[in-house]
C-alpha cells in the first residue's frame, strides 16, 4: 500500500506522495462533492502551445474565463501579460471522470483546480486543489509532490477516513 504523508499545520494542508497520475486523479475524485464538480485552470494565452485535440477538449469544458487568483498565499510571481500590464485570462474546465482528469493533470502536472457547486458563481468555490513539486535534493532530477488542499475541516470531515481506505496515512498536526 502506498504512503501519504498528510500534514495540517500550515492554513492549507498539504499530501506528499509519490503517486501515478492515476492514483492522483483516485485522490482528487475523494474531493468532489456529489452535487460538485471539479475544474481546472488553463491560462488562454497559453492555448496555442498545445494541439487541436487539448485546444478541443479544454474549450468544450470551459466553465469560467476570469484572473481570479484562488492559491492560498498572495502571489508572489507576477505573470500580468505585456505590454499592458493586465491578468492573463484563465480558463477553468471542468473534468470529472477519471480519464478526463488524467489528461488534465497530463496538460499541466503543476495544475490548481477548484470543487464548486453544480451551478454556483465562481467566487463560491469551497476548495482549492494544487499540485506542487520541490527538489527533494542536489540531483535536480530528484523530486517530492505534495497535493494542496486549502479546506482542512472538510477533508478531516469527509475525506480522511476513505483515503485511510486506500493508502497508508500518517498525519501531522
Amino acid at each position: 500500500m502506498m504512503n501519504l504523508e498528510i500534514n495540517l499545520k500550515r492554513p492549507y494542508g498539504v499530501i506528499k506522495h509519490n503517486m501515478s497520475t492515476e492514483n492522483i486523479a483516485d485522490l482528487i475524485r475523494l474531493f468532489i462533492e456529489k452535487d460538485s464538480i471539479v475544474l481546472f485552470s488553463f491560462y488562454e494565452r497559453n492555448m496555442n502551445l498545445f494541439d487541436v485535440n487539448t485546444q478541443n477538449f479544454i474549450s468544450e469544458r470551459c466553465v469560467f474565463v476570469n484572473s481570479e487568483w484562488v492559491l492560498p498565499w498572495k502571489e508572489s510571481i507576477p505573470h500580468w501579460d505585456e505590454p499592458n500590464q493586465t491578468p492573463p485570462k484563465i480558463m477553468w474546465f471542468s473534468a470529472m471522470q477519471k480519464e478526463d482528469i488524467i489528461k488534465a493533470i497530463d496538460i499541466d502536472h503543476l495544475f490548481r483546480c477548484i470543487v464548486i457547486k453544480k451551478g454556483s458563481d465562481f467566487k463560491q468555490h469551497f476548495n482549492v486543489l494544487f499540485h506542487q513539486e520541490y527538489y527533494s535534493s542536489i540531483d535536480e532530477g530528484d523530486y517530492e509532490y505534495y497535493l494542496g488542499f486549502t479546506n482542512k475541516n472538510l477533508f478531516l470531515d469527509n475525506y480522511l477516513d476513505e483515503v485511510k481506505k486506500r493508502f497508508e496515512v500518517s498525519l501531522i498536526e
